[in-house]
């Protein structure tokens, strides 16, 4: 038998009639607050089926979807693409190389940082211009390493816009700590960028979920532009941080979530499975080995066994596995993937085509649990 057709027969979880919530039965002639609290209910109930359902069960008619970042009319690969290790390339050549394998999977999507020697932004600006992407490319700005007060911010941003060769950014992240700065001034000073046309919209860091609620607060009294997004670290080994008080704001205010470190430093993507294969990685990469060196215990390789389980009867790389796992997420837009290589290109945007399955993701989550 063929190997598709001996993965998909017989597997009852790749159904594909969405899951309902019954909602509650409605009394014949209820109080108005009543019929009113049954009301959100309903609503929620029918949002929580759709969102939960629809990653899974409703396959693609071609090999990815462009996915909407909720509020903005913008719309991105399945995984965008973190430039911030292209400055660390030998020459601008083989930068250029990344970015069109990238553009050639369909990608559409670049993360560019504020660094302070600015290598990055300035080679993604020469691609941008030599290929003519500008206009099919979504720019999402990662500000806020110098700091987020007003005067620090609208720098940044020129810098950055400067370094690029454009005069707009799609999605402005703000990514710093705002230390000796109000939360209010930063989102002021974004919402005058956005005002004047420097940025689309704004994207929050890795902030918890009192000061996603207080963004809310403040676009309501300051008349503010809302958060369109959450930039956070998320991953099947990092999900206690996302998946509590922080995921129930994000349903409420319907966020965009764009997952960050989805790899775990390239631990879910096989490079270090073993303490061994951690000490040949710590003769090259130090730093990289540092990282990942709390990972190699009995939850850590437990994952990365069930990971790899699952791309090898796929037949895709790990990475591909754990990245679709969180393309199956309530909220999640696209995971940020930091890649320097054409082969790390590929590996991460397989996970673009990979359709888990029910049992599948169960399986993942079991695992990290």
């Amino acid at each position: 038998m063929h190997d598709d057709a001996r993965r998909g027969a017989g597997r009852p979880d790749d159904e594909t009639r969405p899951l309902l919530f019954a909602p509650p039965e409605t009394p014949a002639d209820p109080e108005p607050a009543v019929a009113a609290a049954l009301s959100v209910i309903q609503r929620s109930l029918a949002a929580m089926s759709s969102a939960a359902t629809r990653p899974l069960l409703d396959p693609p008619t071609q090999p990815f979807r462009l996915r909407p970042v909720a509020g903005t009319g913008v719309a991105v690969f399945p995984v965008v693409l973190d430039t911030r290790l292209l400055g660390g390339l030998p020459d601008r050549t083989g930068a250029h190389r990344v970015l069109d394998a990238y553009a050639a999977i369909g990608g559409n999507a670049l993360v560019v940082d504020d660094a302070p020697d600015g290598v990055a932004a300035q080679t993604v600006g020469t691609w941008l211009a030599a290929r003519r992407r500008r206009d099919s490319t979504v720019l999402l700005g990662r500000v806020g390493s110098g700091g987020l007060a007003a005067p620090q911010l609208a720098a940044a941003v020129e810098r950055l816009l400067r370094r690029l060769g454009t005069d707009r950014l799609d999605l402005l992240v703000l990514a710093g700590e705002p230390a000796g700065t109000s939360f209010e001034e930063t989102l002021t000073a974004g919402a005058g960028l956005v005002e004047q046309e420097r940025a689309g919209h704004l994207v929050a860091g890795p902030i918890g979920a009192s000061r996603l609620i207080r963004a809310r607060v403040l676009a309501g009294q300051r008349d503010l532009p809302r958060l369109a997004g959450l930039a956070t670290p998320y991953s099947l080994l990092r999900r206690d941080a996302h998946e509590g008080e922080t995921a129930a704001v994000v349903h409420a205010q319907q966020l965009a979530l764009l997952p960050t470190a989805p790899l775990a430093g390239g631990f879910l993507a096989g490079e270090a499975p073993t303490r061994s294969a951690l000490r040949r990685l710590r003769e090259l990469h130090p730093e990289r080995a540092q990282r990942m060196q709390p990972l190699v215990n009995r939850r850590g390789l437990k994952v990365l066994d069930a990971v790899v389980a699952v791309a090898a009867e796929r037949e895709v790389p790990p990475s591909a596995v754990a990245l679709a796992w969180l393309l199956t997420r309530p909220h999640v837009a696209a995971p940020v993937v930091a890649a320097a290589s054409v082969e790390q290109v590929w590996s991460a945007g397989a996970a673009a085509s990979v359709h888990l399955s029910r049992a599948e993701a169960a399986a993942l989550e079991r695992a990290s649990a």
